[in-house]
């Protein structure tokens, strides 16, 4: 306890720094949008951590205490920062923020975190703080809406065009995964023989899109307006606005399968489903709510998820692919040894995945 508060203590100290060179004008921008008018800032007299966000809460909330030079008034702003291990990887998410941010700039129902500053010596971004949004498990709406409301969020990231989709990115993470899991040499020929149907069927798609890449409920916050956004009958619903944090992993090539975000989202769901039920229903059910989301907002222009698989959808494979990705990811952390023995928590994937595989329950247009 006593290390993690001298950590804290130390990154305050540091970020006290930072901040104090290189974001005052940045921060008086921040303030003139939010009050009007115009405050010359000379020092930051506090900081406080908030709350770390993010799947593997990797982006910390943070409110700054700024002192007007003038009159000497305190203001506090909220702020998010997030630091990278490298600047090539500070340089791509902050490319793919910019790049986010004048896509929705005149979304009124799909909001995300402006990007204030960037620095490549310190690998830092610092966006915009939510000071009033809640996390999606959080918020008060019942999970069917909230299902809902996510899945009508990604169309506007993926774009509704029709390209064709790049499957060696998919036989790359495959090969990678299963040679990366402890599992038996018959398990691993089986896995690959079954992940090849629903491989022929995406490379027969018009499927391809951008890609958030790390779509999950962890990166989808709520707010709710003062408006209605839409007139659906659900007041609570069509006064929502949905922030999309964090977007680390976003893919703006147009090959990437569209369906992918969607097993991001669920994969973890499906595995605590199967764990202790051995079926999937939950899931599918939620899977289903999830598709009319998305299916309302392709509605504006008159197709439908479905429409861009005419060989039938994918969700099966990348739910199943999340799910044995997932468990390579934490066994690594765990540090389970690499013997003849399988861990528990792999064998209950390659259960479930062969499970998904074989029996294809997440066809909800079928």
């Amino acid at each position: 306890m006593a290390t993690d508060i001298l950590a804290e203590e130390q990154l305050k100290l540091e970020l006290l720094r930072v901040l104090s060179k290189y974001f005052l004008r940045q921060l008086e921008e921040l303030l003139r949008d939010k009050t009007g008018s115009f405050f010359p800032i000379d020092r930051l007299s506090n900081l406080e951590l908030g709350k770390r966000l993010g799947k593997r809460k990797e982006l910390q909330l943070m409110t700054v205490s700024v002192c007007d030079a003038l009159q000497n008034r305190d203001f506090k702003i909220d702020l998010a920062f997030k630091f990278h291990e490298s600047p090539d990887a500070a340089i791509e998410e902050a490319n793919g923020a910019a790049w986010l941010e004048d896509l929705l700039k005149t979304n009124s129902r799909l909001k995300t975190a402006r990007l204030l500053y960037f620095s490549q010596e310190h690998s830092l971004l610092i966006y915009e703080g939510l000071s009033n949004p809640k996390e999606f498990f959080d918020h008060e709406l019942d999970l069917p809406q909230k299902l809902f409301l996510a899945g009508s969020a990604l169309p506007y990231i993926h774009g509704l065009f029709e390209q064709n989709v790049v499957i060696d990115r998919y036989l790359h993470l495959i090969t990678e995964t299963l040679n990366g899991l402890n599992i038996s040499p018959n398990d691993r020929d089986e896995l690959n023989y079954l992940f090849k149907h629903p491989l022929k069927q995406m490379g027969l798609s018009l499927a391809g899109a951008h890609c958030f890449g790390d779509f999950h409920p962890g990166n989808l916050m709520f707010y709710e307006s003062e408006t209605p956004l839409e007139n659906s009958g659900d007041i609570r619903m069509d006064k929502t606005i949905i922030y999309l944090i964090d977007p680390a992993y976003l893919d703006r090539d147009s090959f990437v399968d569209r369906s992918e975000d969607i097993g991001t989202f669920f994969s973890k769901f499906a595995y605590n489903d199967f764990s202790l039920t051995q079926n999937f229903d939950k899931t599918v059910s939620d899977v289903e709510l999830f598709c009319k989301g998305y299916d309302h907002t392709c509605s504006y222009n008159g197709v439908s998820l479905s429409d861009y698989y005419p060989e039938g959808i994918t969700i099966d494979f990348h739910i199943a692919l999340g799910i044995l990705i997932e468990s390579l990811f934490k066994t690594r952390m765990t540090g389970y040894p690499h013997t003849n023995s399988v861990s528990p928590l792999v064998q209950t994937s390659v259960d479930a995945v062969k499970f998904i595989l074989e029996r294809r329950p997440f066809q909800v247009y079928e």
